[in-house]
């Protein structure tokens, strides 16, 4: 076989001490479909990256693009904002239509009318959700309009005014959302902590009036002023692609804002222009840390407001980090400012069911803060933070043992269980994975990331897909590590290598790509075999792969590795599989049966098959 390996290819990266081979099922029905299939691959360039042709998963909400268009009005001395707006977005083609509203249930927004083309829909109200008939029919695209007014409590509340610092949060209706399926999630409720919200990636057109005076930050700039006269004045933001549309302000509030290197403008806002010095210091070391590490922010404008004492504690909204100046004693700031900026990445740009998936955002900003530690401290600062972790991991082994990190949010017993497990398992999850594959290979997952999927709502799935495009190959981490339970360690990455496959001395990428599996290459039947000019067909009533290639005759009954070759058995050693619809075949199949000429290089993962010359007999049993 030349320089081929048929035994122990164990190929993995230097940090990993074993790869295991993932577990495939073989499922003969698919290989009747793909091999009954006339779709051929195309060639692609060879200058392509052969290991990020995968899609990205779907999203878990399914993106019927909509645009808001808001006018609204605060009412200070009232305490409410008044508002009308429109909701334009692709007909789900469900029965119901459903809006969230995510006030509270001691201050209720109150939502007026519903009109589709001027004429007034019924609607039903539930503890978080308006429902209607869908009126849009046949058509592609639709849009509904929607008046409202909502009170704004008198208090440090995540949605409130205190010491006339206005955090206005979730303060509109908002399109529900679908799964891929095409059914409503229903809006999980509310506990005493963590943010259970879903939201609804959208472009924003807003028109916010408020009196002459007040100094606003918002998820996208400071907008364009217009003066209305009367003490009143109108500012208007048209943003992309957010996640929600927040504001913060205050007629007491001092805003500057800076430029970074990446063109991202950060606005921070004070109402004490020695706190911006400091929220300053912590940006301009904060926000090119995590732009190393994750990839630039891809949006233009991002905000950190300062609100009062007594406030919630620190908040994320879109694009925007919120925290109250309380954090400025025993130095807190230099820990949750980080935390929140961290989520205008892992929340913001890449989102994930909050209540369901928490673990995702909340462990990877939480380890984004030792990134900045050590950024901008030095290795013993961002030691002591991950040695914090470790401890809370001790006791979530000891207090929780049964406990994991896919708990939903009110599956936690108590607050300390949801903080240890999220928050510190959940980073040092992140923190275990870094050290199996490294700093380098570990960015590149964490970009791939945000290249797939901002704008996206994920789970474990995605992570692992994107890992695997880090490491080419196919990897399994995140999904397996959620299950355990807490008084087990960390499972290891698992990976099985990509082969980039080279054809008649060209490279050629699959669909599907080739890959070590355990000691054996598995290759694309259909994909590779056609381009090599073989001729593929299935027998129905045999339950036979019919192959031929170069004067030879090739069968292999169903589920069994033996194939014949103009009459004669020729083990392959392996049976063949079936992954994402594909045939599988193990290498030997091109040499030992059909007589290719083949090389494999186990330490640059690449694989070579050409048409023999001369043509070699059959090696048979």
């Amino acid at each position: 076989m030349k320089s081929i390996h048929k035994t122990s290819l164990l190929v993995c990266l230097t940090i990993f001490t074993m790869f295991s081979s993932i577990g495939v099922v073989l499922y003969w029905p698919s290989l009747v479909a793909f091999f009954t299939s006339e779709q051929t691959a195309t060639p692609q360039d060879a200058g392509v990256d052969p290991f990020s042709y995968d899609p990205p998963l779907p999203s878990y909400v399914k993106n019927l693009h909509p645009h808001y268009t808001i006018e609204a009005e605060l009412h200070p001395s009232d305490a409410k904002i008044t508002g009308k707006m429109s909701i334009e977005f692709d007909n789900p083609r469900s029965d119901s239509l459903i809006l969230y509203v995510y006030d509270y249930l001691w201050n209720k927004m109150s939502v007026k009318a519903v009109r589709y083309q001027d004429k007034s829909l019924p609607f039903e109200r539930g503890l978080s959700q308006i429902k209607l008939s869908n009126p849009f029919g046949e058509v592609e695209r639709g849009k509904i309009e929607v008046e409202f007014e909502h009170p704004v409590p008198r208090r440090g509340t995540r949605y409130g005014v205190k010491d006339d610092i206005w955090t206005l949060t979730t303060w509109y209706p908002m399109l529900g959302a679908q799964n891929q399926q095409g059914e409503w999630y229903d809006p999980p409720l509310r506990i005493n902590y963590g943010d259970p919200f879903i939201y609804h990636y959208a472009d924003y057109d807003v028109s916010f009036i408020s009196p002459k005076g007040y100094q606003w930050v918002s998820s996208w700039g400071r907008g364009t002023a217009e003066d209305l006269g009367n003490n009143r004045q109108k500012v208007r933001y048209q943003g992309q692609k957010l996640l929600n549309f927040a504001l913060v302000g205050s007629p007491l509030y001092q805003i500057e804002t800076i430029t970074l290197e990446s063109g991202l403008q950060v606005d921070i806002a004070s109402v004490d222009k020695g706190n911006i010095e400091r929220i300053k210091s912590i940006a301009e070391s904060v926000f090119p840390t995590y732009t190393e590490w994750f990839g630039p922010l891809p949006y233009p404008h991002a905000a950190i407001a300062e609100t009062s004492t007594g406030t919630t504690y620190a908040m994320e909204y879109a694009n925007m980090a919120i925290f109250k100046r309380d954090m400025h004693q025993r130095n807190l700031i230099d820990h949750w400012l980080p935390h929140e900026v961290a989520h205008m990445w892992w929340y913001n740009s890449v989102a994930t069911l909050e209540s369901v998936h928490g673990w995702v955002d909340e462990g990877l900003v939480e380890i984004s803060v030792s990134y900045y530690l050590q950024g901008r401290y030095g290795s013993q600062s961002s030691s002591s933070l991950l040695e914090e972790y470790e401890r809370d991991l001790q006791k979530l082994r000891v207090k929780y043992p049964h406990g994991r990190l896919s708990k939903s949010l009110q599956q936690f017993a108590t607050e300390e269980e949801f903080h240890w497990t999220w928050y510190s398992k959940g980073a040092l999850l992140f923190e275990n994975l870094r050290r199996q594959i490294g700093d380098e290979a570990y960015k590149n997952f964490l970009k791939r990331v945000q290249q797939n999927y901002h704008g996206s709502v994920i789970g474990a799935e995605h992570l692992d897909q994107a890992l695997g495009q880090a490491l080419q190959g196919e990897a399994s981490y995140f999904v397996p590590n959620i299950q355990q339970t807490n008084d087990k360690p960390f499972l290891p990455a698992r990976l099985e290598p990509y082969i980039t496959t080279v054809l008649n001395g060209m490279s050629y990428y699959p669909p599907i790509p080739a890959r070590l599996k355990g000691d054996t290459v598995y290759i694309p039947l259909r994909d590779v075999g056609e381009q090599l000019g073989m001729k593929i067909e299935w027998n129905e009533k045999d339950k036979r792969i019919h192959l031929q290639a170069n004067g030879r005759v090739v069968q292999i009954p169903e589920k069994q590795q033996i194939a014949d070759v103009d009459g004669n058995p020729v083990d392959l050693g392996v049976p063949l599989l079936e992954i994402k619809k594909r045939a599988m075949v193990p290498l030997s199949l091109f040499e030992d049966a059909l007589g290719f000429d083949v090389y494999y290089d186990a330490e640059q993962k690449s694989v070579k098959i050409a048409k023999p010359s001369p043509i070699g007999k059959a090696k048979t049993l």
